[in-house]
């Protein structure tokens, strides 16, 4: 028995037809604009986390100076660091005897792992169980003389960069060491060297040879530096 509609029902199924359409047009607008904000979510979080295998909480692989540091204190260690580099250079760059005569200079940290490396060395003459390059040049081939040609702050360390201008080297577009200068018990003191060029610092590489003394009755060098 066929089903007879009468007028106001045919216009109402329409009409419901209609309702439901925008119903349905509504929720997929709102789906998609939910999946726009996720994705916009995640690609903040991407692009604020650190690379993968990098250390966010250290900063002392950084060796970009940047913009220079203007501030009194950075041109002080700045005039520091030069003091100290133009002084070595007179010591003809003995630096076994500067740790073992000026301790002030150097922070307790770098301080006491630049006197072990001393001790152990001094107690295996024939053999190399320390640095064997010059720590503060970085280098076992020196380019005197050395100048400070920057300083940046990094919170409450000033990273100075020093230049070696010796007339029988190709000018350098960056600088040979990078030297981490704080103020401290009422003076400058050097607290690390930074490498350039190739990532760690002199207190890495001491803690790495110290690792190595442990480890085997003759220990290998740290490796040659440039």
């Amino acid at each position: 028995m066929n089903r007879i509609i009468g007028p106001a029902v045919a216009e109402e199924q329409p009409s419901r037809r209609r309702r439901s359409r925008v119903i349905r047009i509504a929720m997929f607008r709102s789906l998609r604009l939910l999946a726009i904000t996720a994705s916009l979510v995640v690609a903040c979080r991407r692009q604020a986390s650190p690379p993968a295998g990098s250390d966010a909480g250290a900063f002392n692989h950084d060796t970009t100076l940047g913009t220079a540091a203007p501030d009194s204190a950075a041109q002080a260690a700045a005039r520091f660091a030069q003091a100290f580099y133009a002084w070595y250079e007179r010591t003809g760059e003995r630096y076994r005897a500067v740790v073992s005569d000026s301790p002030a200079l150097f922070a307790p940290a770098l301080l006491a792992a630049l006197r072990r490396d001393n001790a152990a060395q001094q107690a295996t003459p024939d053999q190399v169980t320390g640095l064997d390059w010059d720590p503060f040049l970085d280098t076992q081939d020196p380019c005197v003389p050395y100048q400070v040609t920057g300083a940046t702050r990094r919170g409450d360390t000033i990273l100075v960069a020093v230049n070696g201008m010796c007339v029988d080297r190709a000018p350098q577009s960056q600088p040979d060491v990078i030297a981490e200068v704080r103020f401290a018990g009422g003076r400058w003191v050097f607290a690390d060297f930074r490498h350039v060029g190739s990532p760690g610092s002199l207190l890495e590489d001491l803690v790495r040879l110290r690792g190595g003394r442990g480890a085997d009755s003759a220990p290998p060098s740290a490796g040659a530096r440039r």
